[in-house]
């Protein structure tokens, strides 16, 4: 099924470099007129932008020209061990059983049981499947196998991690975050047992050019992923946790084309009961109150890390951090490519947009965006680019440097604007309106016609060389830094 593209496309190139100016809180180890590397040493397995198309200046494949987009993106930043977001008991009981108990290689998929779907310094990925199947027919799932500890890393500290990122997962239930089956343990290996998403993560869908100009994907399908995406985060914030690492490879596809957050290994649970503790009930959103700041020190991906998180010694709302990757995933569907290496001094697309807010903020001070020509900074080509005006506009709101002033998820949900936009997934599993057919409504049903279904084909087409979906359905295992 082809479909036609609605991406914009660029053939000029940026004016060069805007002088520094001063407004904007950076962090203070980047120094003006260069960059200070924040790169880590390489890790075993590569990054979601490392394979995310390298942009040639004569490239037509990509919504944008290349020298508008970062050539190659600083690696991903997973974490190996995470800090726990709060206090857990000494004894912190979570129900598990062994593996093989409920949970067997899949007969879809010879020998499945001994090849992995992705492997990293931090776990290995499996697709097994339930022992007892639903209506006779196999039920795949992934299983997510954890590393042994580190020699410098307790016993008690090491089961900690796991079981409380498990309950985490385990707590939340959204269309469009992946749900999380069961805790087991097998062989001395930990693992955790997930819903299987058949197209695996997004980022591999950009890889193959999919969203690019004349991809597959139109801007409609791009803007019903991104509202999937905020509602998922939305849900989240709503719940007390914040994700701290969203990024293309952490949003897989399932069979039904619908987007799945996943992996939680640095959430934190910034308000509210730790769905691991007895007073949550194994739930999310316990208790909510008093918003509790992450402690300093970078956490997520560097292309998708907010400025604020870069500051040393200082602790921060990890929500904004998530709005602000919330876009720049929009930017990097859009793009085909991530806008910049981090956030900061790059001699590019991030001094562009550095140097607009700057500008922009000495005439506006109280930082409110706005309807009209004046109403929003001009951060460089890139982003002259963005359109419609509403998208552009709501993404320098979510990419706001001031992070008290950047738009909170729980707005966002309420603009006008994104209300309409077209979305064929659910707001939640008890949201049964987008199942309905408009075609078989009555004329002048506008209740009706409020709830129809938007019929989206997000599903990919087959890639033109045989790939093993394995390939396809990985997790970001990699081995971070602190």
């Amino acid at each position: 099924m082809e479909k036609s593209s609605k991406h914009s496309q660029s053939s000029t190139a940026l004016n060069g470099m805007n002088s520094p100016r001063q407004g904007i809180t950076f962090p203070p180890d980047i120094a003006r007129g260069g960059s200070k590397s924040l790169r880590h040493p390489r890790r075993e397995r590569s990054a979601s932008t490392d394979h995310i198309p390298h942009v040639a200046k004569d490239d037509n494949t990509v919504g944008l020209t290349a020298n508008i987009l970062t050539q190659r993106a600083a690696e991903g930043v997973g974490m190996k061990a995470r800090r726990l977001s709060t206090s857990l008991p000494n004894e912190f009981n979570v129900d598990h059983v062994d593996l093989d108990k409920e949970f067997k290689s899949s007969s879809l998929m010879p020998g499945k049981r001994g090849k992995l779907l992705g492997k990293g310094a931090t776990a290995q990925v499996r697709i097994m499947a339930r022992k007892e199947a639903a209506n006779g027919e196999e039920q795949l799932v992934a299983v997510k196998e954890f590393r042994n500890r580190e020699r410098n890393e307790s016993e008690d500290d090491y089961i900690k991690k796991i079981k409380s990122e498990y309950c985490i997962a385990k707590s939340l239930h959204h269309p469009n975050i992946v749900e999380t089956v069961r805790l087991c343990y097998h062989n001395g290996k930990w693992n955790h047992v997930m819903e299987y998403c058949n197209y695996g993560e997004i980022y591999s869908l950009v890889d193959r050019k999919l969203f690019a100009s004349d991809g597959y994907y139109s801007q409609t399908d791009r803007l019903c992923l991104f509202k999937q995406l905020i509602r998922g985060v939305d849900y989240l914030h709503s719940h007390g946790i914040a994700h701290r690492d969203i990024k293309l490879e952490n949003l897989l596809l399932n069979k039904d084309g619908h987007l799945k957050i996943s992996d939680f290994g640095v959430a934190e649970v910034f308000s509210g009961e730790h769905p691991g503790l007895r007073a949550a009930g194994g739930e999310c959103g316990k208790n909510m109150g008093e918003v509790r700041l992450s402690a300093s020190g970078i956490c997520g991906s560097m292309p998708y890390i907010a400025p604020e998180v870069l500051i040393k010694g200082r602790s921060y709302d990890p929500r904004p951090l998530d709005v602000w990757s919330c876009a720049i995933v929009y930017l990097t569907m859009t793009c085909g490519g991530c806008p910049w290496d981090g956030a900061q001094k790059d001699g590019g697309n991030y001094d562009k947009f550095e140097a607009g807010w700057t500008k922009w903020l000495e005439n506006h001070p109280d930082g409110q965006l706005t309807e009209g020509d004046d109403g929003y900074p001009k951060c460089g080509m890139l982003f002259g680019l963005i359109g419609p005006p509403p998208i552009k506009r709501l993404l320098l709101k979510m990419l706001h440097p001031i992070p008290e002033k950047r738009i909170p998820v729980r707005d966002i949900v309420k603009l006008s604007y994104f209300k309409n936009i077209e979305c064929c997934c659910p707001d939640s599993f008890e949201d049964q309106t987008c199942c309905i057919d408009v075609s078989q409504a009555k004329k002048g049903s506008s209740k009706m016609m409020e709830r129809k279904k938007h019929l989206h084909r997000h599903i990919p087409p087959k890639p033109e060389r045989r790939v093993a979906k394995a390939l396809q359905h990985r997790f970001d295992m990699g081995e971070g830094w602190n």
